[in-house]
């Protein structure tokens, strides 16, 4: 794994996203778990839309061509994520995280009810 070395102390990139991601997740509402987030979580259509946003490198022009809708709807779904979570779907740590929440989320067995 190739190391940066522009004032990181020779951390790997994989070290540096991890610190990233433990930093932005610590800012989100701990008590609370991620009930908060359910509501977002079976909005098969947010779900979706995050998804293909990071597929296409945030692109917001692309990822309404690859769903099929206009651009000012697929703002208007951004604009509801960033509603429902607080997080901002075109700020890659944002959609990254939500998408390792929903992957949480799912992978909670017997208390995910969607």
């Amino acid at each position: 794994m190739p190391t940066i070395k522009d004032g990181t102390g020779g951390k790997t990139f994989n070290a540096l996203m991890d610190e990233a991601l433990l930093v932005k997740l610590k800012c989100l509402p701990a008590a609370s778990g991620l009930q908060p987030y359910a509501e977002a979580f079976a909005d098969a259509e947010l779900i979706k839309t995050c998804m293909c946003l990071l597929e296409n490198d945030l692109n917001v022009s692309r990822t309404a061509e690859k769903l099929y809708m206009h651009r000012n709807t697929l703002i208007y779904r951004i604009a509801k994520l960033k509603r429902l979570t607080g997080l901002d779907a075109r700020v890659f740590a944002d959609a990254v995280t939500f998408m390792i929440l929903y992957r949480c989320y799912c992978g909670r067995g017997a208390d995910n009810e969607q």
